[in-house]
């Protein structure tokens, strides 16, 4: 069994990561780092707490560290473990510049371990849905794609990384993130993008608000968000020269995992009466319409991959390099809303170093 140590007992350390590490039986979730109260022995009485992120990657007992921390500690955090010898998993975004990711990478394979992002979302029912429709050619030649993430909240949290004007913050780092690997996964990279940006809340927030356009050779991919979005319709709209595929509901992982709803329970990520998905195709001269209930999730994946490739069992599914490419995307589309032009994607993400949002003006 390897031992797991957790950076951080927030939101994503108390939801996602320990639930599921705990549910993993490859997996013992070991150490908890918190700098105050010691609030995870209540959940978990049997881990240790480390007051130090130094004590964790010193403790030769620990074979994967979770850097689940605020964006900008992502990169020193996750090099300081793969020095230390650890396999490490990170949040997404990956990392802030592609500099980083790039130094990130090399690094894990001189130190042979595995390193990885926490790409949650391609485990959900709205990626695995789009994912099996599009395979199935139904729809034919895909034209058009358009992915949402709203919210209603109007609210400013206490998060500075996600509320403040400082790079990586807002929603088109940690919402976006999720639409761009799920597009890269459907349709691989796109050869530009054209976005708007900006904050609704206040003006002198992060981004909360997001219209970005991908550019394929016959295809547009429109990424959406919007924090002031009461009633949603489709989360997923598909459309093709044969059909239209729309995606509505959401995922109830989330929601259970919050509830102390863990894989392995009853009804796990058994999707709702709400989450469907209307199919709409033309073929022979002959209509369809149909309704069709939404995939199952299954995040328990993600870790048994992580606990399959540690151990030289299967291949690494979620690989750093798919996420740094998002990070490129991302850089391009705050680069093309700040200057209101289209930015051309080249195929050498190398050429792209530059796009280090701490440098630019």
């Amino acid at each position: 069994m390897l031992n797991v140590a957790l950076c951080s007992y927030g939101m994503s350390g108390k939801v996602f990561h320990a639930p599921l590490i705990a549910a993993e039986p490859g997996l013992n979730l070991h150490t908890i780092l918190q700098r105050s109260e010691p609030t995870a022995l209540a959940d978990y009485p049997q881990v240790n707490i480390a007051k130090t992120f130094e004590e964790i990657i010193a403790n030769p007992v620990i074979d994967l560290v979770v850097v689940n921390t605020p964006n900008e500690l992502h990169y020193p955090m996750t090099k300081a473990a793969l020095l230390a010898g650890k396999h490490v998993v990170v949040e997404k975004p990956f990392t802030l510049s592609l500099d980083e990711g790039n130094e990130l990478i090399a690094l894990a394979q001189q130190q042979q371990k595995i390193l990885s992002v926490f790409q949650n979302k391609r485990l959900e029912s709205d990626h695995l849905d789009a994912q099996k429709i599009i395979a199935s050619g139904a729809l034919g030649r895909i034209v058009e794609v358009e992915w949402h993430y709203d919210r209603y909240r109007t609210n400013i949290t206490h998060k500075k990384w996600k509320e403040d004007k400082l790079p990586g913050s807002g929603t088109w780092f940690d919402l976006g993130i999720h639409m761009v690997d799920s597009m890269l996964c459907l349709f691989g990279k796109p050869g530009a993008v054209y976005a708007d940006m900006r904050s609704l809340r206040r003006a002198e927030g992060s981004t909360d608000y997001f219209n970005v356009c991908f550019h394929y050779d016959d295809m547009r991919v429109l990424l959406r968000s919007n924090t002031f979005v009461s009633e949603k319709g489709a989360t997923v709209s598909i459309h093709g020269d044969k059909g239209s595929f729309l995606k509505f509901g959401q995922d109830v992982q989330e929601g259970q995992l919050m509830q102390g709803v863990i894989p392995g329970k009853s009804g796990w990520a058994q999707p709702g009466d709400d989450n469907y998905s209307v199919q709409h195709t033309h073929h022979h001269g002959e209509t369809k319409r149909q309704v069709v209930a939404g995939e199952r999730g299954c995040y328990e994946k993600y870790y048994r991959n992580i606990v399959e490739a540690i151990l030289d069992k299967a291949p690494l599914l979620f690989l750093p390099e798919q996420s740094l490419l998002g990070v490129e995307l991302l850089l391009a589309g705050e680069e093309s809303a700040r200057n209101g032009v289209l930015i051309y994607l080249t195929s050498d993400s190398q050429q792209r170093k530059s796009y280090d949002p701490r440098y630019l003006p």
